[in-house]
């Protein structure tokens, strides 16, 4: 029995047009024993088509200064950046004085020119302490080559897919995979928002199976945006078709972007204790930032492989275990890896807790345990998608040979 190989792309809005992602199935190839036996969905997408960029979307900068009013500090900040900040005082006091702002700065060209405008401020109004870095967004932009939509929009399907991320560093339902749209030219209504796996674990009902079926699964809109991890975290993920900027929700004002600026894009948000595991708690610390730390932990793509049972076991058994895979790859195809690896992970958790009693029954029957010693947990058995993420490393390692440039010489 082949696996399903293609999906449907779904926009929220029913005007825009629907697109197809495929991919081919194929044997692993692997030597290790965990991938004996087993077939993987490639994607047929053709990556040369589109260019790869990596940039730094904004940073927000806490700078320890003599006491003033914001606005003098926007002032300085005029002298460098090609646009107004949003500066948040901390703990002011009468008439807005503090000795403490927190800098947001959108879309710097480099984070030098942050550290030249920071230095104004500091060399007008003083500098009690090294400005600190409290958040920073870093960003991936694909860009279709020759500007089409449909291209563009099959790169988002296939990124709010095979996107990956250690499945406990979200455990709250809040953290879950989930996806946000509202219909552009209906600005009144309110937003859609869908969580992509259903309720799983101990929270699920008990009339239902431990193990969800793929109709319990949601697709994210392909007009939409799909987010990862709680809104305040200390890392949150977002994956969009990119073909607004500067949008201001309170006014409903944006820029329409033309066909080639138009982007699928990777939103990695940091703050706290995830830019402090990078080594990043000073606005100096960016000199001698290694860009490739960021794709490690942030910016990789996976792929899940599917089991193909040896005719050696019974048919029952083997029927079983197709059906079973069959239903894994249509998860994988309409609500991503992220879904699958939720979803093998509470049947691992499962069935962990149910082995005591089912080694009682075979004790007290007589039968032999054979225990199976290759691994079988949620990740295991996921393969790198290796194509993608040599264009996310070239694309990271760009940015940082222009971060270099940009702090050797000085100057932005």
């Amino acid at each position: 029995m082949s696996l399903p190989s293609s999906t449907t792309l779904l926009p929220l809005d029913p005007a825009r047009p629907r697109r197809k992602l495929t991919f081919v199935e194929a044997e692993v190839g692997l030597t290790q024993a965990r991938f004996q036996n087993r077939r993987v969905l490639n994607p047929t997408l053709d990556l040369k088509e589109f260019r790869f960029k990596a940039v730094i979307d904004f940073m927000v900068v806490r700078v320890f200064t003599n006491k003033t009013q914001f606005q003098w500090i926007q002032q300085e900040l005029r002298t460098v950046l090609p646009r107004d900040s949003w500066i948040t005082p901390i703990n002011p006091g009468e008439g807005t004085e503090a000795e403490e702002f927190d800098v947001r700065i959108q879309e710097p060209s480099s984070s030098t020119l942050v550290a030249v405008a920071i230095a104004a401020v500091s060399a007008r109004h003083g500098e009690r302490r090294i400005a600190q870095l409290r958040e920073i967004e870093f960003s991936l932009d694909v860009y279709s080559r020759d500007g089409a939509d449909s291209k563009r929009e099959q790169m988002v399907g296939l990124l709010q897919r095979t996107y990956y991320a250690e499945v406990g560093r979200w455990e709250k339902r809040l953290d879950m995979p989930r996806s946000i749209a509202a219909i552009a030219n209906q600005p009144d209504l309110t937003a859609t928002t869908k969580y992509l796996p259903p309720e799983m674990g101990d929270r699920r009902k008990s009339s239902l199976t431990v193990r969800p079926e793929p109709e319990e699964f949601r697709s994210p809109f392909l007009d939409g945006t799909m987010y990862l991890g709680e809104r305040g975290a200390s890392s949150m993920v977002r994956i969009q078709n990119k073909e607004r900027d500067q949008q201001n929700p309170s006014k409903g004002t944006y820029k329409q972007l033309p066909p080639k600026q138009k982007r699928a894009r990777v939103e990695v948000t940091l703050k706290g204790r995830d830019l402090e595991a990078l080594g990043l708690c000073n606005l100096p610390d960016l000199a001698e930032f290694k860009y490739s730390k960021l794709q490690k932990k942030f910016f990789q793509f996976m792929l899940p492989t599917f089991e193909t049972p040896s005719d050696e076991i019974g048919s029952a058994i083997r029927a079983l275990t197709k059906l079973e895979e069959k239903k894994r790859a249509d998860i994988f195809l309409d609500a991503g890896l992220l879904a699958v690896m939720r979803r093998d992970e509470v049947w691992d958790a499962h069935k962990v807790s149910v082995r005591p009693e089912v080694r009682r029954v075979f004790r007290d029957n007589g039968w032999t345990v054979t225990r199976n010693k290759v691994g079988r947990g949620a990740t295991s058995t996921m393969i790198a998608y290796e194509a993608l993420n040599k264009q996310v490393s070239i694309a990271f390692r760009h940015l940082g040979e222009r971060e270099r440039r940009a702090w050797r010489a000085g100057r932005v």
